[in-house]
This record gives C-alpha cells, sequence and structure tokens, in this order.
C-alpha cells in the first residue's frame, strides 16, 4: 500500500518505458526541477527524497485539489497527523509479523496454482494469470470476500489508479462516479451482513473496533475496503511484473537464483530497487523550503522521484545493475517515515514465494510486445505478455 502514483498529467507521458536516463540527468544536473508552468517540482537524488518522506510537517501528504481547499476525506495515503495515525494504528493490526506468517500457507497454495496453470501453456498474461490474482486472492480471503469478483475487482482498481493521478490534480472525480457507486454498493451490502453476522476475519474486526472516537465510520469502512482490496494489491503485481522483467533482462541473474535459493529474498529485494513498482509518490510544501539549494514555495506539490532515488550512483554501487545479493540496499520502493507502506512485509512474502514457484518451472522469460508507456503505470502494465522455457 504505496502512497505513489504516476502516469497522465504527470510528466512521464513522453518517457516510454525507460526514464532512468532522464532520472540520472536530472541528478546531475537539476535535481529539483520545475515541470512545467504551475506543474510539479521534480526532486530526483536519495538523499533529498528521503528527507522529503521523513518529514510530513514541512512535506504534506495532503495533496488533492479537493483536501488542499478543505475537503478531506478519511485517507491513510494522501493524510497527515492525526487523522493518518489513528487509522494507520487500526489497519496496522492486519499487517503484524504474526498474521502475515499465518498467510504463507495459502500463498504458496494460491501461487503453485497460479503458476502450475500459467506455466503449462507456451505463453501466458503474467499479470491476468499470476501478478494480479494472487495478492487479491489472499487479500480478499483476510477480508473474507469471494475471490469469485476477481474481474470485477480488477476493473475497479484499474479504472481508480487510471484516474488517481488526474483526479488529484483537478480535483475533478465525476469520471470515476459510476466505479465508485459500484464498489461502495457491493462493500455496504458485505458490510450490513458482518454487523449481523459476524465472521473471523479483517472487516469483521473493522466494523466492530472501538477507538477513542467511537467506531469507524462507513466512509472510514469503505476507505479501508478500497485500500486493502485496490491500491493494497497494485506494489505486489508490480514487484512480480518487474522481477520476471529484470529475470528477462539479465537471464544470468536468473540462472544464478535458480542455482542458489537462498538469494531469492535478496534478488526480490533488488526487483523493487531496480524496477520500483510505483516511480513516484507526491507531497506538498507547507512552508518555503530549501531543497538541494533550491528554494520551493509554501504550497507547491512535488514529484519524489522513488524510481530514480533508487538508481542513485552516489548510493548504489553500479546502480544500472540487477544484484541479486546487493547488500546493503536502501531502496526507498515502499517509501519512507510515517507513510512507509503498511503491507510492505506482506507483499516481500508474495513476491519471495511467487520467485520461488516460478524458479522450479522456468528456465527462462521471454518478455512479449508491450506498449513501452504502459511499464510507468503505477503498479506496473494491465497487461503483459511473457513465453516460457520450461
Amino acid at each position: 500500500m504505496t502512497q505513489a502514483q504516476t502516469g497522465s498529467g504527470m510528466g512521464f507521458g513522453a518517457l516510454g518505458g525507460n526514464p532512468y536516463p532522464l532520472f540520472e540527468q536530472l541528478r546531475k544536473n537539476m535535481p529539483v526541477t520545475r515541470m512545467g508552468d504551475g506543474g510539479f517540482w521534480a526532486v530526483s537524488r536519495h538523499e533529498d527524497v528521503v528527507r522529503i518522506l521523513r518529514d510530513p510537517e514541512t512535506f504534506s501528504s495532503i495533496v488533492s485539489a479537493k483536501a488542499i481547499a478543505g475537503d478531506v476525506q478519511p485517507s491513510m495515503l494522501f493524510n497527515d497527523p492525526p487523522m493518518h495515525t489513528r487509522l494507520r494504528s487500526l489497519i496496522a493490526k492486519a499487517f503484524t509479523p504474526r498474521v502475515v506468517e499465518q498467510q504463507r500457507p495459502a500463498i504458496t497454495e494460491y501461487c503453485e496454482r497460479l503458476v502450475g496453470a500459467m506455466c503449462a501453456k507456451d505463453e501466458a498474461d503474467l499479470v491476468l494469470e499470476l501478478a494480479y490474482p494472487l495478492p487479491v486472492m489472499v487479500i480478499a480471503n483476510m477480508l473474507g470476500v469471494a475471490d469469485g469478483d476477481l474481474a470485477t475487482f480488477k476493473r475497479w482498481s484499474d479504472e481508480i489508479i487510471e484516474n488517481l493521478g488526474p483526479v488529484m490534480i483537478s480535483g475533478d472525480d465525476s469520471g470515476m462516479a459510476a466505479t465508485n457507486a459500484e464498489f461502495n454498493a457491493y462493500f455496504e451490502e458485505r458490510l450490513e451482513k458482518l454487523r449481523h453476522e459476524p465472521e473471523d476475519n479483517l472487516l469483521t474486526e473493522l466494523v466492530n473496533v472501538e477507538t477513542e472516537e467511537g467506531r469507524l465510520t462507513q466512509d472510514e469502512l469503505l476507505m479501508f475496503c478500497r485500500l486493502l482490496l485496490v491500491a493494497g494489491n497494485e506494489t505486489t503485481t508490480g514487484l512480480i511484473v518487474n522481477a520476471v522483467r529484470a529475470f528477462a533482462e539479465f537471464p544470468e541473474v536468473y540462472d544464478r537464483v535458480r542455482r542458489e535459493p537462498g538469494l531469492v529474498a535478496s534478488a526480490t529485494e533488488e526487483a523493487l530497487r531496480y524496477y520500483a513498482p510505483f516511480p513516484a509518490t507526491i507531497r506538498r510544501t507547507s512552508r518555503d523550503v530549501e531543497v538541494a539549494g533550491t528554494t520551493i514555495p509554501a504550497g507547491q506539490r512535488l514529484l519524489v522521484l522513488l524510481g530514480s532515488a533508487n538508481r542513485d550512483e552516489t548510493v548504489f554501487e553500479r546502480p544500472n545493475e540487477f544484484i541479486p545479493d546487493r547488500s546493503p540496499n536502501r531502496h526507498v520502493a515502499f517509501g519512507m517515515g510515517i507513510h512507509y507502506c503498511v503491507g510492505a512485509p506482506l507483499a516481500r512474502l508474495e513476491g519471495e514465494i511467487a520467485v520461488r514457484a516460478l524458479a522450479a518451472r522456468v528456465s527462462r522469460f521471454h518478455i512479449g510486445e508491450v506498449d513501452p508507456g504502459a511499464l510507468m503505470r503505477p503498479g506496473g502494465p494491465k497487461s503483459l505478455m511473457v513465453r516460457f522455457a520450461r
């Protein structure tokens, strides 16, 4: 669950699938730069990115046009303390080490089934057959909702992600009205049922949890559902897709990972660094502030380039190489500070189990044709055809 999005309207449209040469030039020559008239300020160096993520008072997460105007809705991703603190403390109970480890058997079962079916073919859509359904099945199981609704969840997820950037810039979310209505109707019915017929799952806990301010409101409950079933899955989807992309690009590295299973965890971590599932996140200055020698006025929105920070040559030796046993690996793919991805442990576990399952069956990956711009979509492309050598 990363507070991050890029895409149309945020300056990456013309970069295709490889913005990293531009990121390198920005780090060297323009570490803080204005993107168009009245646009975002792009911040590209690791040191500055970490500073911004660790200072929520100066660099606010209230960035949408509506929220800035005072219409602040329940949100963990795009909010500041105290609302963020309260909501995060509630959802964090779903991602404790104990709870995450309890998901291992189900993740392994889902993964073996999905990978087995996918790899029985010579070519398959990696997103539709593994990278998307795996994390959704896991979250659906935790929430106690039907994983038979995968296609509906994916449609909602795609529409929400595609519209998130433009909505934040303009404040106009009318294009999402139909999707939001469908989503809310589905979960309002589910929540009402759980109030009368409790079940042993996370959603029941959230319905009944008591806080200092009382129980969660309906809007807060719907926010959690959206966060978990939509935003929460995009990071894992991107991680699996990008790991396969990297293994296709560096077959000798993949051979080594297959020979040395002990490298799976660190190779998964390197995949997060090499191709960050979300290339950027957004912040807004609450006061005039100097970053890398440039004064940014109060009220300006920043595009914090996580993907660039992860290739910073002052932090990572040979940053453009995929090194499966890289250590230390101080990437910021999951963010930093109070907005560090609460679902990171679950995403890591799912990614590692998926890599192990693939390594046991596939000797080579060959990526099919894909729109280069789709590779920069938050969470990765909607579809990615892959051929398998077994």
